[in-house]
């Protein structure tokens, strides 16, 4: 299992603690924030400053067993290959099935901000403001305002330059996006991640890490760059004209809608992930992109175009790795292993005529630094007992594992919405 699965390869087991049995908790330390410089005098004294530390807990979550009997008799048929240990083999397949798809559901917590495929931007008006922003003491709320003078919101249809129109409200298949508010074409904020939905013109927004103190979020302030984002005002920044009731404002739902990836811009697309990464100054090693198996023909098909584009035709495959492109070992899952969600709703009409249709299902690939996910697995207890009742024996095992994406740690994956 642990040379074929992709879980090994992709993420850390940096944690402490034992694992004894389900539910038990392993400690995940982490550091956000950068430690402090000063210029050294010789001769004088330095400062000393302290270091914030983040400690957080891993759940042993899952428990997964198997369970099969196996005929006595059986084990005598010459005409079968060894009955126990072709059986055996399926579970460990079964087992890795599992975990690499629970391991791969963690995209869903990839850095709001880091997130590639289409945007939807709805846009305000020199008189009024589409949408604002209200801070609660864990992060805000972002509704969609009523036009000056009426009852109602401008909730509906907006069509883009490309023929296609979508939604300028929120559903649920919008919960864990990234979204921010836009002024113009030059201005916007940080961006949050949507934690919940309320109706079509609320939605409950959080910092990209859940923090409602740290030391980059300015004095008086929840969230982060309400301001404006750091690309806009050279770091964190207060002061008065925050989005609240100001004219103008827009809002942006990033990657709501999937990107097609095809031959020919599959090669940009791995680039753009791996500009999210460097973005939020993560390491150039240790980059992994798990696609399933779809992506990997588009690769070799562009590999002819892209000279950059390494892919391995031959030898041994150790954890799905199957060639290096754009600065990331490549592995592929196979199955249904790599995880998929709707995309933003599209509609039609006004008022109350608006006709809703659910986004189209795309995939969610994840590129990430190994440090982005933590995994601990336990391989329990495996016996063989004899049955009760029966000339059969019993093959059993159990396996515990779980999984975290530490808060800080976010910024260390990033997340393609495409359809492949």
């Amino acid at each position: 299992m642990y040379q074929n699965a992709v879980f090994p390869a992709i993420t850390n087991s940096n944690y402490e603690g034992e694992i004894k049995q389900a539910g038990d908790r392993v400690n995940l330390l982490s550091f956000p924030g950068d430690v402090q410089l000063e210029d050294y005098v010789a001769g004088t004294d330095m400062s000393t400053f302290g270091v914030f530390d983040l400690e957080e807990q891993l759940v042993v979550e899952k428990r997964k067993a198997h369970n099969f009997a196996i005929d006595r008799l059986e084990d005598l048929f010459t005409y079968v290959d060894d009955v126990v240990d072709n059986l055996t083999q399926n579970v460990a397949k079964a087992v890795e099935r599992t975990i690499d798809s629970y391991v791969l559901e963690q995209v869903q917590f990839a850095k709001a901000g880091s997130w590639v495929g289409i945007d939807v931007r709805v846009t305000g008006s020199s008189a009024d403001t589409e949408a604002s922003i209200a801070t609660t003491a864990t992060g805000g709320t972002l509704s969609v305002m009523a036009a000056t003078g009426s009852a109602g919101n401008r909730v509906g249809t907006v069509e883009h330059g490309d023929g296609t129109s979508d939604y300028s409200g929120f559903t649920t298949a919008d919960v864990g996006k990234p979204v921010r508010l836009t002024s113009g074409s030059t201005w916007a904020t940080e961006w949050y991640r949507i934690s919940a939905w309320t109706d079509s013109v609320t939605v409950t927004i959080l910092n990209w890490d859940e923090a409602a103190t740290a030391m980059d979020i300015p004095n008086g302030d929840i969230l982060r760059g309400m301001y404006g984002a750091p690309e806009f005002t050279g770091g964190a920044a207060n002061g008065d004209g925050k989005p609240t009731t100001q004219a103008g404002w827009g809002y942006e739902l990033q990657a709501a809608r999937a990107t097609t990836v095809s031959a020919t811009n599959v090669y940009e697309v791995i680039t753009l992930l791996a500009e999210k990464l460097d973005r939020n100054e993560i390491p150039d090693t240790d980059r992994h992109l798990t696609v399933n198996p779809e992506f990997v023909t588009l690769l070799r098909q562009a590999s002819e175009l892209q000279p950059a584009i390494a892919m391995a035709y031959e030898g041994v495959i150790l954890n799905g790795k199957v060639g290096r492109v754009g600065g990331f070992d490549v592995h592929v899952a196979t199955g249904s292993r790599v995880t998929s969600r709707l995309g933003h709703s599209t509609s039609s009409g006004v008022g109350a005529d608006i006709t809703l249709t659910d986004g189209v299902r795309a995939s969610q690939v994840l590129a990430n630094h190994i440090s982005f996910c933590t995994f601990a697995y336990k391989w329990a207890e495996s016996r063989v007992v004899d049955a009760e009742s029966q000339f059969a024996k019993k093959y059993q095992a159990l396996h515990l594992f779980g999984a975290k994406v530490p808060l800080v740690l976010r910024r260390a994956g990033s997340c393609l919405f495409g359809t492949i």
